[in-house]
């Protein structure tokens, strides 16, 4: 099995943990979806092969620290992989973002276009303002430690709602996404780093939802890759922000049953694009 090392990177006031695969090349930075961390794209940063991959966990959430901000936006995200790109020394990496991460490698090739070669974006975040006010309201509320464990509960249940119903907290039949669960197991891990990360969630989601997704997409000058899982939520904002783009193909990946498209599936779409 390939390996995955673990790394921190140093930032002035904290530290970033990051996943990591070495390789030949240019390197992919991978982009974590929340909530959770990169832990949850270990099964694509493997099924990727020969490149280097660098998967940190972005501010707040699995072991990097917060940024400290009260109210982070997209760019204070975006700042800390800017920094990130700056340390490893090469002229130019190439990013894969998912969901919330998609928004983050958005920003991050509009501060630093000299950095960023290609995109990957796998599932854009694209919201109406009533969906950003009633997400805000409603996604990722702040949960506090009950001396029963309930908000541990509380946290599988979220995860599991999440694959369930799309948002996760409405249980009508409408929105029922029709996935099956996967197993104990591999729900287990992404349990734990959502309760790790459990004060981080809120302050990023916010920062997802209200990030201006329609007036940054015309500003990114790099080739970019649309990926768009068809059972995935966002699968038709993907469709859009192809459109919005300058230099941007549309990839549609069948999730063969499940919420999301199989890794290798993507992994193989990435590499197609990346050559």
């Amino acid at each position: 099995m390939t390996q995955i090392r673990r790394r921190f990177f140093d930032l002035p006031d904290r530290q970033i943990h990051y996943r990591m695969k070495l390789g030949q090349g240019r390197t992919l930075i991978a982009l974590h979806a929340l909530p959770g961390s990169s832990r949850q794209i270990e099964d694509l940063v493997r099924c990727i092969p020969d490149r280097p991959v660098i998967a940190p966990d972005l501010a707040g959430l699995g072991d990097s620290d917060s940024n400290g901000i009260a109210h982070p936006a997209i760019a204070d995200y975006a700042a800390d992989l800017v920094a990130l790109i700056d340390s490893l020394g090469e002229d130019k990496v190439d990013l894969y973002g998912s969901h919330t991460g998609a928004c983050l490698a958005i920003e991050a090739a509009i501060m630093a276009p000299s950095r960023v070669n290609r995109i990957i974006l796998d599932g854009v975040p694209i919201f109406t303002p009533e969906e950003v006010t009633e997400y805000v309201a409603n996604y990722a509320p702040d949960v506090k430690p009950d001396i029963n464990g309930m908000h541990l509960l509380w946290a599988h249940n979220f995860c599991k709602d999440q694959i369930l119903f799309w948002p996760w907290y409405d249980k009508s039949a409408k929105a029922a996404r029709g996935a099956g669960l996967p197993p104990a197991e591999h729900l287990h891990p992404w349990v734990l780093e959502v309760i790790k990360g459990r004060d981080g969630i809120p302050p990023g989601y916010r920062a997802a939802f209200h990030y201006p997704t329609l007036a940054r997409l015309p500003l990114v000058a790099q080739p970019v890759l649309c990926i768009s899982a068809v059972d995935d939520t966002l699968a038709e904002p993907s469709r859009r922000a192809a459109d919005l783009l300058p230099n941007a193909t549309l990839h549609r990946i069948e999730s063969e049953g499940g919420p999301m498209a199989p890794p290798a599936l993507v992994a193989r779409a990435i590499e197609d694009f990346l050559g």
